[in-house]
Order: structure tokens, then C-alpha cells, then sequence
């Protein structure tokens, strides 16, 4: 009896250091993995050179880096927005061809040698040569514009690397490379000295498969996080493109990594169980269930369970899918386990009695451990989990302030200028517009400080071909001939023959499109965009709105796209014979949009949408030079109470330098100054093409006194 009690001593000493090997084992095999994935996978010069190239014919990625590519053209030659569109198409192609794969691997095997071997120094990563790709076509659609390109245009990526940096990488380089083979095997190490100390070797090796599973489903989460995070970044920005065509690069090598690694772990689990006549797998399983997902007994387990509950339900409402994806991770692995213990229950031996006297020892999962992954997850999924355009802005919600300036609250609405945009709709940072003449489509206008938005209505139809609409044939020859009255036939005639060659097929129905004329030269879905200008009115409470329409919509659908976008409760109307109400009492009155429309006013039915030339007096809006422009009237009476200002060219080969020069204080300010003069009224809508190129807002803030 006196030596029982040491040598049990010594055999719980001996047990414990047996547990504390296989977690260590567990661990080190798990960081091996890794290890051994970017050894294989990144540090392998042609492997890696291959792995670019993947990822450089993304289509996510292909797209981004022909948007850089385009923007790089549009640098050098700015009025070669015109044919941003064609430019695309052009740069996309470019960009995804199989041709470029000999050029991209070699410069990707370049900029590897330069930070994994001797070499160092400045590397650029160059993937298509955009003067020389674009050589024969730019003087087909732009000659003259063309012209300022220069021959050795090209996108760079990234311009990485010195030799302080290329030096550190190389020895990281150099360890990643050591511990992928030295780990697993110090892990191996670690499970056979854990079940050679063990006083139990069936359950030591139980326990070291289940370390090996930990060791995958570690890899796994791994995996889970980088899913997590892919899915957080904007793929629209050539940063988050790059990242999510990574991922999807890269993410089938861990989960392939994880699976086999768990598969090993339970294959091993179910094997010795086998052994153990006492431990059913798939109970265990079940424990270990329940001692996770029961209701704890100490306040701060309570809270931090409802808080983990708490982040699940913030992740549920705005990551749906996400969230659905780690159920479903979580419920395989589950489904998994559950499935190698009547695999286990199966092939082994039929099992013997319990013993009469004591607890039979059983195999519990690592609770503890799933719980911490649990919340390690969940917190992944709630990262960035609010979408930006969620987030609530206060730009502009000063107390006291009307549209940026105490001052203006108590002026009426035609007494206040306020700066607009000719065409809005037409923007050059949204696909498939031909000849757009803003650079940021409305909510990107309504940020920078535009307060009226001119816009043309038609009706189009979507079609089977991504960003093309087809004008419908109802509106199709008043469209034809806005056009051709806008750019000349000629102009039209080509931008149809490149959309043509799509061969687009119209699909769905016909419903209100923003086109500017023919909607195959540009079109955006009116409806769906006048959510988003609802969303930005909740956000910016002390701003007036007005939105200038030229409509071949009818009035009865326009009212419907109101109504259907939530806009209702903002619109105003004003009262014929009445005097316009204050900008702070429209803002008080929540009645802050006024809608007017060029061709047909709502009547009874809509008495909102006002006849707009019957409340409007404009000068000239075809102006071929500076010399053209004009302050005449020419739309509307004298005496109307708004007066709108058309200050533009109509040189669409020039757009963005015709803006530029005019719209510069020099220019503008005489202009806006002498129209004032002329007619006898302040200019109060001051519209123009290209808003950030000149001093628009420095004029208006001028021509109403404040700033």
C-alpha cells in the first residue's frame, strides 16, 4: 500500500505530460501544414508564377485591371472618355487574354527571384503594355485624341521591392522553408512520446487522432477566416479584386489541406476506438454537443454566451450567406464525426459489459476548444459586418445649416443658386456609358455638393448582354433623334454599329430608363437609383434637392417610380401664384424635393411634378465654342421665378478639357455675372458638364454670398 500511492503519483504525472505532448504535437503539425502549403504553394518560384496567372485571368480581377488600365488612357487622353465603353471591352480583352500568360509568368518568376533569391532592386510588375495594344485601335475611334497618347503607355500594377526588403523577405523565405519539413516531424515526435508516456496507449492514440482532426479543422478555420475576409472586401477596387481572386486561388489548397488532414485525424480516432470497448463515438459526439451549446451556470459564461448570440444575429441580418456557409461548415464537420463513430461502432469488436463498480473513463471532445473556435468564428463573420452604404452619414446634418450655409435658410428657393449638373445620369465611373459627360454617377454628384440633377427619361428594355439596354420601340425614333440632334449622325451611327456587333437580345419589360437619348448609348435603371437618392436624403436632413427632368416617361410612371422608391413623402409643391418657401422651412417640412419636368407636368393627378417651363426661364443649351455661349432666353418666360443657366459645349470630342477651360473662376464667374446682369435675376441653377474640372461650387458660393 505505501508504494500504491507513487506509483499512482508517478502515473498521473506521466498521463499528464502525455496530454501536454499530443496538444503540442497538434499545434505543431497544424503550423507544419501551413508551412508546408507556402512552401509548396507560394515559395516555389513556377508554382507561384502559375498561381499569378490564375489569378490575372480572374474574371473579377480581369475586370479591375482593365478599369486601371482604361483610367491610365484616360490620363494621358482625357476626352477619351467619350468612348470609355469601347475602351473597356478593348482593355478586358486585353487584359484576360491567354496570350499574356508567357509575359505575366515571366514577370511574376522575376519579381519572385528578386524576393526569394540573391537578386535585389526595384521590380514592376507590367502586365500589358496599353500603348502598343491599343495602337490600332485608338486612331480608328478617336484620331485626334489619340494622337496625345503616348507610345510607351503602360499600367503598373505594383512597383515593389529594395534590397532591405528583398533581403528580410529571403529569410523569411528561407525559415517558412525549414519548418514546413521540421515541424511535422517534431510533431510526430510529440504524438509518439505522448503515447508512450501514457498509461493508456489505446486512448493516447485516441486522443493523438484527435489531435491530428484539431490540427485539420484548425487548418479549417484558417481556411473559414480567409473566406471571411475575402468576402468583407469591395471586389470592385483593384485591391479587393486582387484579394478575393487570391482567395479563390489559393482557399481549395487549405480546405483540400484541412479535409485530409481531419480525414487522417478520424481515421486514426475510429481505428483505435475500436479498441475501446467502452467509448461510442458518436456519444461522445453528442457530449461534447451538449457541453457547448447548454446554458451556463456562471454570469460571465451567460454573458459571454449572449454576446456570442448577439454577434451571430448582427452577422445573420446583414451577412446572410455567410453566415449559411459556416453553419453549413460547421454542421459537416459535425455530420462527419457522428459518421466515423458508426463507422467505428461498426468495425469493432462486439462490446463487453460495463464494469459494475466506477465510471468507465470515456473520450470527451475538447469543449472548451470548440467553443473558442465558435467565437473565433462568429467574431470573423461579424468583422465589417455593416455594409458602408448602411453606415449613417452626418456630412451635412449640422444643426442650423440649409444646404451647407446658416445663411441660406432664410432665403426663399429662388433666391438661392444652387450648382447642377447637365445630363447626371451620364457618368463616366459607370459602365456602358458612351460620351457620359460627369465624372460620378448621381450619388457620387449628391456627395460632392451638386443640388440639381439634370436627367432624361426614356423607356428601355434590359437585355441578355450585361450593362446593355435596348431603347424600347415605342421611344425608339424620339430617342434616335435626340441623339443624332445631340452628337450627329455620324457619332450615333458608329456607337450603334459597336453595340450591334454585341448582337443584344431584349429581355424583361419595359420600364423607365436615365438615357440620354438612345438608352444603347448609356442607361441607367431609374427606379432602383432613386432608392439609394432616398436612402441619401435620410442621411442628409438639411439639404434641398432638385431634380430637372426631361421626360419621355409619362407622368403616371414617373409619379410611380416616386412613390415606389419612397420619395412621396419628400417632394414639394408649390402653389402657383404662391411665393416659394424658405430653404429652412422646406427642411422643416421634411418637403425638400422639387421635381420638374421639361415636357409634361403631372396636372391634377400629380400636382408635384411641376410643367417645369412654366416655373423656369434657361438660356441656349447648344453651344459649339466658348464664343456660342450665351445668355439669351431661351426657354420659358421672363417672368417665370427660376432661372437656369445651360453652361456647356457641345464638343464631344472635348468634353473633359472643354470643361476644364470654361468652368474655371475666370471663365465662369464673368459668365454667370453678366447672364445676372442681362436678365435681371440671380442665375439659380448653374449647371455644367464635368463639375470637377474648374470652380462650380466657388462660383454658386459666390453668387450667393457666402463660403
Amino acid at each position: 500500500m505505501t508504494d500504491a500511492v507513487p506509483r499512482r503519483r508517478s502515473a498521473s504525472v506521466r498521463g499528464g505530460w502525455a496530454v501536454v505532448c499530443i496538444v503540442i504535437g497538434s499545434v505543431l503539425l497544424w503550423l507544419g501544414i501551413l508551412a508546408g502549403l507556402v512552401n509548396r504553394n507560394v515559395l516555389d518560384g513556377d508554382r507561384f508564377a502559375r498561381h499569378v496567372d490564375a489569378i490575372r485571368r480572374d474574371p473579377v480581377v480581369t475586370r479591375q485591371v482593365a478599369a486601371a488600365i482604361t483610367e491610365q488612357v484616360l490620363v494621358a487622353a482625357p476626352d477619351l472618355v467619350a468612348v470609355r465603353p469601347l475602351l473597356d471591352v478593348a482593355s478586358t480583352s486585353l487584359v484576360g487574354s491567354a496570350a499574356f500568360s508567357p509575359l505575366v509568368r515571366a514577370a511574376a518568376r522575376s519579381v519572385h527571384g528578386a524576393f526569394t533569391g540573391q537578386a535585389s532592386g526595384d521590380v514592376a510588375l507590367r502586365l500589358v503594355d496599353v500603348g502598343s495594344a491599343l495602337a490600332g485601335l485608338l486612331p480608328a475611334i478617336a484620331p485626334q485624341a489619340a494622337a496625345h497618347v503616348p507610345d510607351d503607355l503602360s499600367v503598373t500594377l505594383e512597383r515593389v521591392g529594395n534590397s532591405s526588403v528583398a533581403a528580410k523577405t529571403m529569410r523569411v523565405a528561407r525559415l517558412v522553408g525549414l519548418l514546413s519539413w521540421l515541424l511535422p516531424l517534431l510533431a510526430a515526435a510529440c504524438f509518439a512520446l505522448g503515447i508512450w508516456l501514457a498509461r493508456d496507449r489505446h486512448r493516447a492514440t485516441v486522443r493523438t487522432g484527435w489531435g491530428v482532426t484539431g490540427a485539420g479543422a484548425a487548418v479549417g478555420l484558417v481556411a473559414l477566416a480567409g473566406a471571411v475576409f475575402a468576402s468583407t472586401v469591395d471586389d470592385q477596387t483593384l485591391s479587393g479584386a486582387l484579394i478575393s481572386g487570391a482567395w479563390r486561388e489559393f482557399g481549395g489548397v487549405l480546405w483540400w489541406a484541412a479535409g485530409l488532414t481531419v480525414g487522417i485525424g478520424l481515421v486514426v480516432v475510429a481505428a483505435a476506438t475500436a479498441r475501446i470497448p467502452e467509448v461510442d463515438l458518436a456519444v461522445e459526439a453528442r457530449r461534447g454537443w451538449h457541453a457547448v451549446t447548454r446554458r451556463p451556470s456562471g454570469q460571465w459564461a451567460r454573458i459571454g454566451r449572449g454576446a456570442v448570440f448577439a454577434v451571430l444575429g448582427l452577422a445573420a441580418v446583414f451577412r446572410p450567406l455567410l453566415i449559411l456557409t459556416v453553419v453549413a461548415v460547421l454542421a459537416g464537420l459535425v455530420l462527419v464525426v457522428a459518421g466515423m463513430g458508426e463507422i467505428a461502432a461498426a468495425a469493432g469488436a462486439r462490446r463487453t459489459a460495463r464494469p459494475a463498480l466506477g465510471r468507465p473513463r470515456r473520450v470527451r471532445l475538447p469543449a472548451v476548444a470548440l467553443g473558442a473556435a465558435a467565437v473565433l468564428v462568429v467574431g470573423l463573420v461579424a468583422f465589417d459586418a455593416v455594409p458602408a452604404d448602411r453606415q449613417v452619414s452626418v456630412a451635412s446634418a449640422a444643426a442650423g445649416t440649409c444646404n451647407g450655409h446658416p445663411e441660406l435658410c432664410s432665403r426663399r428657393y429662388d433666391q438661392v443658386a444652387f450648382p447642377a449638373t447637365h445630363n447626371a445620369m451620364s457618368a463616366a465611373d459607370e459602365s456602358g456609358w458612351f460620351i457620359p459627360e460627369q465624372p460620378t454617377g448621381v450619388i457620387g454628384q449628391l456627395d460632392a455638393g451638386i443640388r440639381v440633377l439634370l436627367l432624361d427619361t426614356y423607356y428601355g428594355q434590359n437585355t441578355d448582354r450585361s450593362s446593355l439596354v435596348a431603347t424600347a420601340p415605342e421611344s425608339y425614333a424620339e430617342a434616335l433623334a435626340e441623339a443624332e440632334q445631340l452628337y450627329g449622325p455620324n457619332v450615333v451611327a458608329s456607337a450603334l454599329r459597336l453595340r450591334d456587333a454585341l448582337i443584344p437580345k431584349p429581355v424583361g419589360p419595359v420600364m423607365p430608363f436615365l438615357c440620354h437619348g438612345l438608352c444603347e448609348l448609356g442607361a441607367t435603371a431609374w427606379e432602383p437609383l432613386m432608392e439609394q437618392v432616398r436612402g441619401w436624403l435620410d442621411t442628409h436632413p438639411r439639404e434641398v434637392v432638385t431634380f430637372f427632368v426631361q421626360d419621355a416617361v409619362s407622368p403616371a410612371d414617373t409619379a410611380a417610380v416616386f412613390e415606389k422608391a419612397g420619395l412621396l413623402p419628400y417632394v414639394h409643391t408649390q402653389q402657383p401664384g404662391q411665393p416659394w418657401p424658405t430653404l429652412g422651412q422646406m427642411i422643416d417640412s421634411g418637403r425638400r424635393v422639387v421635381v420638374l419636368m421639361e415636357e409634361h407636368g403631372g396636372g391634377s393627378a400629380y400636382p408635384w411634378l411641376l410643367q417645369g417651363f412654366d416655373w423656369v426661364q434657361d438660356t441656349p443649351y447648344i453651344n459649339p465654342t466658348p464664343a456660342a455661349l450665351s445668355c439669351r432666353l431661351n426657354r420659358g418666360s421672363a417672368s417665370n421665378p427660376l432661372f437656369l443657366v445651360n453652361y456647356w459645349l457641345n464638343r464631344y470630342q472635348s468634353l473633359v478639357t472643354d470643361a476644364r477651360r470654361i468652368n474655371a473662376y475666370r471663365e465662369l464667374w464673368p459668365y454667370v455675372s453678366r447672364c445676372r446682369a442681362e436678365r435681371h435675376h440671380l442665375p439659380n441653377f448653374v449647371a455644367v458638364n464635368y463639375y470637377d474640372q474648374g470652380d462650380l461650387f466657388r462660383v454658386v458660393d459666390a453668387l450667393n454670398g457666402v463660403g
